[in-house]
């Protein structure tokens, strides 16, 4: 029986043989083609020996069989090569036992932890749901390097005017006013969370995402006090406490007409009452679910009052801009003069800080982060402000 050595030194030689025969020149194109076919036999005779005598080799007795994972069986296979190609949408495989490598180690149906192929991981991070923020960019500030702020204001209720003509010769009239003193204090929004070292060493985008949430987790807090806080310790004043705006004082439909009263009404009275306090107003504050209900608003004939499916309504009304927020609650609404009514003061600016000297950090290697600002907030002019209750009276 011959060896595989036999075989491929008879191969190697009737490679030669089909190389010289190719390049004869004195003998005549069919007699070359004639050579090469017969050679080209002889070629696939010795192929076959070939693989004969490695399939027997792999099965001599004293030897163990060859074996293969159920994968390789299966990307080997015909089917599965034909479903690669396109030329079908299934494929089965039929194991063979003996041929089957039993590993133990791993499960074949059962993916092991962290796959058995590298998934294909999107580059960054997808982040979150994000809040826009709207309250502050409607309102002045100042930097300031105190822990609380004065301001020096006139009291509008003790003013008396009596500016007028005199003839010649005549006493000249006299008018007076009052001012008070509106203080604040300066407070401190902070937020904090841990993440391990080797996080922030070996995954810094990640770590960058943590800290950019920990800023939109204070900066949520201020639009939210800047809108709703009550002015207890540790809260600022917000615009829709009282005391910081002009209620807009409609208790009856009368009061805007009579029963064909709408919610458009109820704006008109607030930016009303701003213009004639001397205030110029700019914006109307409402809430996302309060602006669809205006939308949805219809006329006696069925008609949408502001635009519609087709044409999407522009957020004006009354000829200011609507700006939706969810810090402005359901059911309320703020028409404002908003750069005249009060002041923003900036203590400390957005400051993300990280400390290994907190609690237990050390010993289990931890970083604490910590990201903060410390500001405050004063209405000068409540008359500049006017809203209240998005909601018409029932008679």
């Amino acid at each position: 029986m011959a060896t595989i050595d036999d075989i491929l030194k008879s191969v190697g030689s009737l490679e030669k043989k089909i190389d010289e025969v190719s390049k004869d020149k004195e003998a005549g194109q069919e007699q070359v083609e004639k050579k090469l076919k017969e050679l080209g036999e002889e070629q696939l005779k010795l192929g076959r020996q070939l693989l004969d005598v490695q399939q027997k080799s792999l099965a001599m007795p004293g030897q163990a069989p060859a074996v293969k994972s159920v994968g390789d069986m299966i990307v080997e296979g015909d089917s599965y090569k034909a479903m690669r190609a396109g030329q079908t949408r299934a494929t089965k495989t039929f194991v063979d036992e003996v041929k089957r490598e039993k590993a133990e180690a791993a499960d074949p149906i059962t993916t092991p932890t962290g796959g058995i192929v590298q998934a294909y991981r999107r580059p960054g991070v997808l982040p979150g749901t994000f809040r826009p923020f709207t309250i502050e960019g409607l309102l002045p500030s100042v930097a300031i390097s105190s822990n609380s702020f004065e301001v020096l204001q006139e009291d509008e209720s003790q003013y008396v005017e009596n500016a007028a003509i005199v003839a010649e010769g005549g006493t000249k009239p006299t008018s007076s006013t009052g001012f008070k003193l509106l203080q604040g204090t300066i407070q401190t929004v902070a937020n904090t969370t841990r993440i391990t070292k080797q996080l922030l060493d070996d995954t810094p985008a990640l770590a960058a995402y943590i800290n950019l949430r920990l800023v939109y987790g204070v900066d949520l807090n201020v639009e939210n006090e800047l809108m709703t806080g009550d002015g207890t310790s540790g809260h600022l004043s917000g615009m829709l406490s009282d005391g910081n705006y002009t209620p807009h004082g409609v208790t009856a439909l009368a009061d805007l007409g009579g029963t064909g009263a709408n919610l458009f009404d109820l704006i008109l009275r607030a930016k009303t009452k701003i213009t004639r306090a001397y205030n110029r107003p700019n914006c109307i504050l409402l809430n996302p679910q309060d602006w669809e209900t205006l939308c949805m608003l219809k006329d006696a004939d069925g008609r949408y009052i502001l635009g519609g499916p087709v044409t999407p309504a522009d957020p004006r009304v009354w000829g200011l801009p609507v700006w939706t927020t969810e810090a402005v609650p359901e059911s309320k609404f703020l028409v404002g003069d908003f750069y005249s009514a009060g002041m923003l003061y900036t203590r400390q600016g957005m400051t993300v800080e990280l400390f290994e000297q907190d609690q237990d950090n050390v010993i289990r290697n931890l970083v604490t982060v910590r990201a903060e600002r410390r500001m405050g907030f004063g209405i000068e002019k409540p008359s500049a402000l006017c809203g209240g209750d998005f909601v018409l009276p029932t008679a």
